[in-house]
This record gives C-alpha cells, sequence and structure tokens, in this order.
C-alpha cells in the first residue's frame, strides 16, 4: 500500500517539480534582461528605471519559491550530513529522516498559515509597479501548500523504508 501511495504521489510532483523549475528559469531570463535594462538605461543613457529593481524582488521571490518543491524532492537544500552519512543504510537513519520530514511539515503549516494572514494584509499598491501586493504575498502560502507535498512524499518513503526493516526482522 506505502508502494502504491509514493508511486502516485511521485506522479503528482514530479510534473509539479519540473513546470516549477521551467517556470523559474524563464523567470531568471526575464530578470536577467530586465537588469540589463536597468544597465542600460542608467550608465549609458542616464535615465534609470523606477520599478526594474522592483520588479527584479519580485521575480527572485518567485523563483525561489517556485523551485522549492524540485529543491526537496531532490535534496538540494543546504544539510550538515556528517550524522546521516554515519547512519545511512540503517534503521536509526529512517527514523530520522521521518522525524526531519514530519517537523518541515509541521514547519510549513506553521508557514502557511502565517503567510496566509500576510496576504489577507496586500491590499495595498507595489511601491513602483501597478498591481496590488496580493500577487507578490499568495506566493509563500501557496508554494509551501504545494511543497507539502513533496514533504508527504518523503515521509511515505521512509515510511516504506522503516516497514521494509520490520519484514526483515519478522523473518
Amino acid at each position: 500500500m506505502l508502494n502504491a501511495l509514493e508511486q502516485a504521489l511521485i506522479k503528482i510532483n514530479n510534473p509539479i517539480a519540473n513546470f516549477g523549475k521551467k517556470i523559474a528559469g524563464f523567470l531568471l531570463a526575464v530578470m536577467t534582461i530586465v537588469v540589463l535594462l536597468q544597465v542600460f538605461f542608467r550608465y549609458l543613457l542616464h535615465i534609470p528605471l523606477s520599478w526594474s529593481d522592483e520588479l527584479s524582488t519580485y521575480l527572485m521571490i518567485y523563483m525561489t519559491y517556485l523551485c522549492m518543491p524540485l529543491i526537496y524532492l531532490e535534496d538540494r537544500n543546504i544539510a550538515m550530513t556528517f550524522l546521516t552519512e554515519k547512519i545511512q543504510g540503517k534503521k536509526i537513519y529512517h527514523l530520522l529522516m521521518l522525524t526531519i520530514h514530519l517537523l518541515s511539515l509541521l514547519l510549513f503549516i506553521v508557514w502557511i498559515y502565517f503567510g496566509w494572514l500576510f496576504f489577507l494584509k496586500g491590499n495595498v499598491m507595489a511601491n513602483s509597479l501597478p498591481f496590488k501586493m496580493y500577487y507578490i504575498y499568495i506566493v509563500p502560502p501557496v508554494l509551501f501548500a504545494v511543497t507539502c507535498l513533496s514533504i508527504l512524499q518523503k515521509i511515505v518513503k521512509e515510511l516504506n523504508q522503516l516497514t521494509h526493516y520490520q519484514s526483515l526482522k519478522a523473518k
């Protein structure tokens, strides 16, 4: 049953993560163009663009959150692995990883809650761009929620590994 659930989560999470990666790559290209335009206008034409810094910041925010599911799935987040390298392949490793993923899920749920409260305060205009801050403030709670699916996949994987150890012990 855990194998089927893990496979179902993989079928959901992999396309989401790849889509986020592609959109983030596109936004990186847009941000690069905006920054190059700002350099051109500021230093060559001496007419700085008032909106380029703000737009670049918002694009960076979107890129960061769009990549979160992929980063979590591929274990590319910053980590100190000296302990996990010593115990990898043992039951205690999977218990530790399960605990870490459960704590991550709890932390993400807290971030979703407070992110949503912050989103509700977004009825203000951006400083130099013609849109409300709702469009920026919605990103963290939504993409933290999407990343929770990646965390659930990791939890199921660790539970699957633990049941494997239990079945070996029973034999």
